[in-house]
C-alpha cells in the first residue's frame, strides 16, 4: 500500500543517480514526476491493484525508477532499516 503522505502531497525524492525528481499525485494509482531543477517533466509512474508498477515515460532509467516506486510503496523505509542495521554489525 503506498504511504498516506502521498496521498494529497507533493514530494522531493533524491535518487541513487543524484537526481531530484518531484512526485506529484493524479489519482491514487498515478503520479506524475518532474525534475525540479530544470522544471522538466519526466513522465508518469502508474500502479495496478497489486503494487506492480510501470514508468510511462523515456527520460529515468530503471534504477531511477525503481528509486520512485519504492518511495510510493513503502520499501523505502524497510531498506534505510536495513542499511541502519547492516552498518551497526
Amino acid at each position: 500500500m503506498r504511504s498516506k503522505l502521498f496521498k494529497e502531497s507533493t514530494v522531493n525524492v533524491k535518487t541513487a543517480s543524484g537526481r531530484w525528481i518531484q512526485i506529484v499525485p493524479e489519482t491514487t494509482l498515478s503520479y506524475q514526476l518532474f525534475e525540479p531543477l530544470y522544471e522538466r517533466e519526466l513522465g508518469k509512474l502508474l500502479f495496478d491493484q497489486e503494487d506492480n508498477w510501470i514508468y510511462d515515460g523515456q527520460l529515468l532509467d530503471i534504477d531511477e525508477q525503481e528509486d520512485v516506486a519504492s518511495v510510493l510503496t513503502g520499501c523505502q523505509r524497510e531498506m534505510d532499516e536495513l542499511l541502519k542495521s547492516v552498518k551497526k554489525g
